[in-house]
């Protein structure tokens, strides 16, 4: 879905068409953010590695 701005949008898309639901806005970001903090700090790591 890209950043979270954009997948903010994209679950405004999906709620104007469908039911809104409380908590996918609230876990959908939350959960993304985590999995992109992860994702970013063992690529950062790999490469400070592969570099040293």
């Amino acid at each position: 879905m890209g950043a979270t701005p954009n997948a903010m949008a994209n679950m405004q898309a999906v709620t104007e068409k469908y039911l809104p639901s409380v908590k996918a806005f609230l876990l959908v970001p939350i959960v993304g953010s985590m999995f992109a903090d992860f994702l970013n700090s063992l690529t950062i790591t790999f490469f400070i590695n592969f570099l040293g």
